[in-house]
């Protein structure tokens, strides 16, 4: 019975030290992984937040100071159904950002050449916001050079022997590539007052009943549009 009691207990004892073996290297293993996982989340909450590395760029055009424009421009006339091409070029003085004052002149032909005319005219230059995009208008103001010829039929010849008034007005958007260098687009509305002479059957004598030659003021009403660069 004491051998008995005696093998119980010796058991008991090895299984006890065998389980606080088992325990110390648990406790060994799992302390660099909860030390790991607390350094982690340490990081994670004491690190900034990243910023973004590049930042939006702002272009805006000069609002002050000289300006220049040169377009090309198109125009069709409802009045003698004609259509016209040419250039713009125009420069003044932006005093602010929303306006400048300036003067232009313009060179448009038609196919004929009939109707070929010199526009001299002031403008009012307006700009309304100071992103790289922004919308624009322009009126103008001036007279009208006649720069043209008569045309080569003997049935019908027309021909511009005086000019007259000019006024338009255009809407358009421009782009601001830096603050010197700019792109345009726009439509609008421009009228002309000239003078013509027609005649009918010019190689006919004058005193023919088919001959006929008479003077008029007519009144171009143009629709225009085109394109340009700002500097």
């Amino acid at each position: 019975m004491k051998k008995l009691f005696t093998l119980v207990v010796a058991l008991s004892l090895y299984a006890i030290s065998s389980g606080q073996g088992m325990s110390l290297r648990l406790d060994d293993n799992s302390f660099p992984k909860m030390l790991e996982s607390s350094t982690s989340e340490s990081m994670m909450e004491t690190s900034p937040l990243s910023a973004p590395s590049v930042l939006p760029k702002h272009v805006e055009f000069k609002y002050f100071g000289p300006y220049c424009v040169t377009d090309i421009a198109m125009a069709y006339d409802f009045t003698e159904k004609v259509f016209l091409k040419g250039i713009n070029i125009s420069g003044g003085w932006q005093w602010r950002r929303q306006s400048g004052f300036g003067i232009g002149v313009s060179y448009l032909a038609d196919g004929e050449g009939v109707f070929s005319q010199m526009p001299v005219y002031a403008e009012l230059r307006t700009h309304y916001l100071r992103s790289q995009i922004t919308p624009y208008t322009s009126i103008t103001a001036g007279y009208t050079i006649p720069m043209g010829k008569k045309n080569n039929s003997n049935e019908f010849q027309r021909e511009v022997i005086s000019g007259g008034v000019m006024v338009g007005l255009s809407v358009g958007a421009r782009y601001a590539f830096n603050r010197n260098v700019a792109i345009n687009a726009y439509v609008g509305y421009q009228l002309h007052s000239l003078r013509v002479q027609r005649v009918q059957n010019a190689d006919l004598d004058n005193d023919d009943v088919n001959y006929s030659k008479m003077e008029e003021t007519i009144v171009q009403h143009m629709i225009k549009f085109g394109f340009g660069v700002n500097f």
